[in-house]
């Protein structure tokens, strides 16, 4: 699976806020230098780069073939990892959408209390090309922080195609209502927190096995992800070309903590 590396960073400004469901926040950044972004598609990971609580502006990293590196490292901003929503090359704007968690993390206080021009950076897109493989039969399953990846993904899908959607989501007015589902997709909404992964295994468990023309889309949190794949590979011999599952995050755990496992896991 080919990967591109992130090679570049932008200085953005917050163009727009939109509160699109109770669990979720869209901010729209814009940058005239996004004319030029190197898009590929929609639902591709991106690094976002936050001001340390003492600047205004975030410090942008510098790039090279072992990945970036501050000139500054004392200094260094706030690194998450998000989804490119959607990008608009004619108004130099791209969306991004953040899962409300209150007041516990970096990224979620940013998102909720963004104003008009405030500043953060952004990198080039990344993750596997292409996300999403040509398939006879496809199996998403995302919890609210792979929604947006879902979302992009589903947007951009031929409209014949078949399968299932299982989403997991804190409650029922977090589903879009405008969801981009082709007809022949069947989707199946969990509303409630962890406690509900034992019912949403139990439903991948319970549909016909995905074959090797097949493609599956997994990703969230680490204990929705992990008996999936299992599923996927051990019970369904699903080849690891043919599916996607990449552990989002780990309940307990910021991304500092958990990114040296995250990728143990992926590479593996």
């Amino acid at each position: 699976m080919k990967k591109n590396l992130s090679h570049h960073a932008y200085l953005v400004q917050i163009h727009d806020m939109i509160d699109l469901s109770p669990s979720l926040r869209r901010l729209v950044v814009y940058s005239p230098d996004l004319a030029q972004y190197p898009f590929q598609f929609n639902g591709a990971h991106i690094k976002i780069f936050l001001a340390c609580p003492s600047q205004r502006q975030p410090q942008l990293p510098q790039f090279s073939n072992h990945g970036f590196h501050w000139t500054d490292p004392v200094n260094k901003p706030i690194v998450r990892t998000y989804t490119l929503r959607d990008y608009d090359a004619q108004t130099c704007t791209i969306s991004i959408d953040f899962v409300k968690h209150g007041y516990s993390g970096p990224a979620s206080v940013f998102a909720q209390k963004a104003q008009f021009g405030d500043l953060l950076g952004i990198s080039s897109p990344g993750g596997p090309t292409p996300m999403l493989k040509p398939a006879a039969r496809y199996l998403f399953v995302a919890d609210i922080t792979a929604l947006p990846a879902v979302q992009a993904l589903l947007a951009d899908i031929h409209s014949a195609a078949e399968g299932d959607v299982i989403l997991l989501l804190p409650q029922a007015d977090d589903l879009p209502a405008t969801l981009p589902l082709p007809a022949r997709m069947r989707l199946h909404p969990f509303y409630g927190h962890l406690s509900q992964i034992p019912l949403l295994v139990n439903s991948v468990a319970s549909l016909s096995p995905l074959g090797k023309n097949d493609f599956a889309w997994v990703a969230g949190e680490a204990s929705l992800v992990l008996p999936i794949r299992a599923i996927l590979r051990e019970q369904w011999q699903l080849p690891p070309q043919r599916h996607y599952a990449v552990p989002y995050w780990r309940q307990g755990e910021n991304e500092e903590s958990y990114h040296a496992t995250r990728h143990q896991y992926i590479d593996t």
